[in-house]
């Protein structure tokens, strides 16, 4: 090549790339390295505060160890995170204030059967995804096609209850419930299912939330001689209902739902927990093969309480579930595109395990039964 050829191929390179750069704009340099943004609504205030702020837990300690990790892409994850105190009708205006921001790609949280009914509805309106640390409570929302729980369905708590009194040889049930809907629905799968395991309710009692209290409604249930009682709380009423009961004498054993997971427990109890059988979806102290680097990063995390929690855990999976599928997606990212992700999503977690294409719930192998133990969670056996 001639050196006046040599001149005009660099001409032609140099203009070339000139005419590339200028193309990307500011705007679109800016979109290829600004934070992924996550919203997230979590009820970090109110009666069920420490379910929200459980969840925000895991969702931290996720969080870091992405970003640390580079991220997606090289781009940071940002929470967008707003609390919805505890209040359905806050948690629904907080979706359409997060739907609103078009740099937001998916949601996350709702702590609560009501909240993570209310954001679910918004969504399916203004189509983004959104996936619930909480459980399906019936066919409609198994319809819905921008929502998605991770946490085992109430009737399938209802069941593994069931299943573990007839295991026991346990025949009577007494029933101690929160009023709200929570506690309606474990009360409704109870009564369903009962019979099937040769279980009849002798006895059932509501409380609030917010009671101090459950002398009243304990001694109304051991009037009834039940073989065992089912605790169907949040705490800290929950941990509430174990104390007064074993101050009444009450030596039955007793039996909760998911939401009374976790050291909690143990540190508002203390005695009145040793024994109680939970419905849970980790057991901190024995955790399974797919939980294990969860238990061991959580136990570095928190020195003093290593021992996590299925909110804590799920939590996590929030996060690794919304990578994991920004992970499957080619930029520009869209809504479409990560909710179709999501949807593909096959994921074994800490918390839990999906199959979204087959159902927007968990699937079975989710839930275990733990049991307290010398002030830790064992598998029950």
């Amino acid at each position: 090549m001639t050196h006046h050829h040599s001149s005009i191929a660099r001409r032609h390179f140099i203009a070339f790339v000139a005419a590339t750069v200028a193309a990307i704009t500011p705007q679109a340099y800016a979109q290829s390295n600004a934070p992924i943004k996550i919203g997230a609504i979590l009820d970090q205030s109110g009666p069920v505060a420490p379910l929200g702020q459980f969840t925000r837990a895991g969702i931290d300690m996720a969080l870091k160890e992405v970003n640390a990790a580079g991220g997606v892409r090289g781009r940071q994850i940002e929470l967008v995170s707003l609390n919805s105190e505890s209040k359905p009708d806050l948690a629904a205006s907080l979706a359409v204030r997060l739907s609103g921001d078009a740099d937001v790609m998916a949601i996350i949280g709702g702590n609560f059967a009501s909240s993570s009914n209310s954001i679910g509805a918004t969504v399916e309106k203004q189509a983004i995804a959104y996936i619930t640390p909480t459980a399906l409570l019936n066919d409609a929302q198994a319809k819905w096609k921008y929502s998605y729980f991770t946490l085992a369905e109430f009737s399938d708590m209802a069941k593994q209850i069931l299943v573990y009194a007839q295991k026991k040889g346990y025949k009577k049930a007494g029933l101690i419930r929160v009023e709200r809907e929570y506690g309606e629905q474990g009360s409704k799968f109870l009564h369903q299912f009962a019979a099937q395991y040769g279980v009849t309710l002798v006895a059932e009692e509501r409380g609030a939330d917010g009671d101090r209290d459950f002398t009243a409604q304990l001694t109304k249930i051991r009037q009834a001689n039940p073989d065992f009682l089912v605790v169907w709380f949040a705490n800290p009423g929950g941990s509430l209902v174990l104390k007064n009961a074993r101050q009444l004498g009450m030596t039955q054993p007793m039996m909760a739902p998911i939401s009374m997971d976790g050291s909690v427990t143990i540190k508002l109890a203390g005695q009145a927990a040793e024994g109680v059988v939970i419905t849970s979806q980790i057991a901190g102290s024995e955790p399974l093969p797919r939980q294990k680097a969860f238990i061991d990063a959580y136990a570095k995390a928190h020195p003093d309480a290593p021992e996590p929690n299925s909110f804590e855990a799920v939590g996590y999976d929030l996060v690794k579930m919304t990578v994991e599928a920004l992970k499957k997606v080619d930029p520009p990212y869209t809504r479409a595109k990560v909710r179709d992700a999501i949807n593909a999503l096959d994921y074994q977690g800490a918390g839990t395990v999906v199959k979204y294409k087959n159902r927007n719930g968990p699937s079975e192998e989710t839930l275990v039964m733990i049991q307290a133990s010398k002030g830790h969670f064992v598998l029950a056996k």
